[in-house]
């Protein structure tokens, strides 16, 4: 008699808006079900992987109302559409890798919750949308629920927190999910000449003006002026969290305009020539629950500045730079060491490559099993 396969419903809806780490850690989820054949699990992804994946409805600037649609399916969805979906497969397990979980379904309920910012930074949301989300991501996992999240650094802080004291919470490294086989062969860019590199949203966490003045700081010195900065990433989803105003300001009043590229949001293959071309990649975060750009710059041999932040350093381990204040000063003398030493920067690129391979794709889809394994009962 056939062993029955234990069934995971995983609810891609977020999809559809996903632009950052979510997006990455749903594509590679979904990707590597695909190429498993041998699996002890029987995957239902709802909705459909390839059509979300193209649909093009509620990416970029959006109008406020797509926002308000968006966020009336989202929780439809969670609370109605996905509990019919766990009763119909007879779900075992009910995974949601965009945080909230429905309230009620069949089977164990189980969200990825990557980091602690709407704890952390209240103010920076919508508040009655805020108390709305924290009540149906509070009530969704406590009756049946666990958590998975990213780092130990970020299951560390979810169980200071009341709420979660009584979940059971599980450490899942995610995979880069960017390499060089992505790069375009010819980056049609004006950076030429050697440039540091960021990627990520333009948020007030990111600490891009203390990059910003190290930059300058450096490219005022003799032989250095020639280097370049490229910030990419799109503005902040939230105006309380958006910085794009205050760093296009702080790059003309330094009057560094023709040095600092500010290229948006970008395709795969371009974002992968930016990583593949560049100097070294700078991520000076106050606050992260990963820091998934670190990967992606240890893909392509590069060396990394980060600050001294307790889930990037759980991250990049021994192959990166760690900042021992994070400001302006420190950051400047932390690149300018980059440039001086090309035995440094090839160290900490071999470094990278080696400490990579703890966040393949195989490994992180084994290990998100394994969790599986233990959470379902017997």
């Amino acid at each position: 008699m056939k062993k029955h396969k234990p069934t995971v419903v995983v609810d891609v809806f977020y999809l559809y808006v996903a632009q950052t780490g979510i997006k990455t850690y749903i594509v590679t989820l979904c990707e590597e079900i695909l190429k498993k054949n041998n699996s002890e699990f029987e995957y239902i992804i709802s909705p459909n992987y390839q059509k979300i994946k193209q649909n093009q409805f509620f990416r970029g600037k959006t109008a406020k109302w797509k926002n308000l649609l968006f966020q009336l399916l989202y929780f439809f969805r969670k609370q109605v559409v996905l509990p019919f979906l766990s009763y119909f497969h007879q779900a075992d397990i009910v995974f949601s890798p965009d945080i909230l979980s429905p309230i009620f379904s069949k089977g164990k309920k189980v969200s990825v919750v990557h980091d602690t910012c709407f704890w952390d930074t209240p103010e920076h949301y919508q508040p009655l949308w805020l108390k709305y989300y924290l009540y149906f991501l509070e009530k969704g996992l406590q009756k049946n629920g666990e958590i998975i999240t990213i780092t130990h650094f970020s299951k560390m802080q979810l169980q200071q927190l009341p709420v979660f004291k009584s979940i059971p919470i599980k450490v899942v490294y995610q995979a880069s999910g960017l390499s060089d086989r992505c790069a375009l062969s010819d980056l049609k860019t004006n950076t030429q000449t050697p440039y540091f590199l960021h990627v990520g949203v333009l948020e007030k966490r990111k600490n891009l003006g203390s990059l910003i003045q190290a930059f300058g700081q450096l490219t005022r010195i003799a032989g250095y002026e020639s280097l370049r900065l490229v910030l990419v990433g799109q503005r902040g989803p939230r105006e309380k969290l958006d910085d794009y105003d205050h760093l296009v300001g702080l790059v003309n009043t330094l009057e560094l305009t023709d040095k600092v590229d500010f290229p948006g949001y970008v395709s795969q293959e371009q974002l992968a020539s930016y990583f593949q071309h560049a100097l070294g990649y700078v991520f000076p975060s106050t606050n992260e629950g990963f820091g998934l750009p670190v990967l992606e710059a240890f893909s392509f041999d590069l060396p990394v500045i980060i600050s001294r932040q307790g889930a990037l350093m759980e991250v990049a381990g021994d192959a990166a730079l760690i900042l021992e204040k994070n400001d302006g000063e420190t950051l400047f003398k932390s690149m300018k060491l980059l440039v001086d030493d090309p035995n440094l920067r090839k160290e900490l690129g071999e470094k990278g490559r080696i400490r990579l391979q703890e966040f393949s794709g195989e490994k992180f889809f084994l290990s998100l099993e394994q969790a599986f394994k233990e959470i379902l009962p017997g």
